[in-house]
């Protein structure tokens, strides 16, 4: 799948699929942070989880173009996805708000690496920008609940 207008019918469908999974996938972020201005917090620790499983996928996401990618950007992506994953398991550790300040970070670098796989040929162009928009909506879901809590 490269352009969203170059796509076959099946394509469109797989296109459309990722992108309505990929907005139900911000909806904790989102009750996370109205959860930090209606419930007092209560559902922080189950979004902070959330937080560093969803950091944890796209690393995944990076490993698998890595496979396919130059060695030296491959071995790029490995490192950079390990260290991620860990940041991410870190941020679970820490309280809410410095937690949801640093996956807001991780989720900002790792829009970065996406960039870098777009640019590599490694990823479409609609992925690209499903990227950026999902990543967005998280970023500033995160960086709300951070400053909040």
């Amino acid at each position: 799948m490269s352009d969203a207008r170059t796509l076959s019918p099946t394509q469109r469908t797989a296109l459309l699929a990722a992108w309505l999974l990929a907005g139900a996938g911000t909806l904790p972020f989102l009750a996370g942070a109205a959860d930090v201005f209606l419930r007092n917090g209560e559902w922080l620790g189950a979004v902070q989880i959330y937080g560093a499983v969803i950091a944890s996928f796209v690393c995944g996401i990076h490993w698998g173009a890595a496979l396919f990618a130059a060695e030296a950007l491959a071995l790029r992506l490995f490192l950079i996805g390990n260290i991620a994953a860990l940041l991410g398991w870190a941020a679970v550790l820490l309280p809410a708000g410095p937690g949801f300040l640093l996956v807001a970070a991780l989720f900002a670098v790792l829009l970065l690496v996406d960039r870098q796989l777009w640019r590599a040929g490694l990823s479409p162009l609609w992925f690209w920008r499903l990227r950026v928009a999902i990543t967005a909506v998280v970023v500033a879901a995160c960086l709300v609940i951070g400053a909040v809590a």
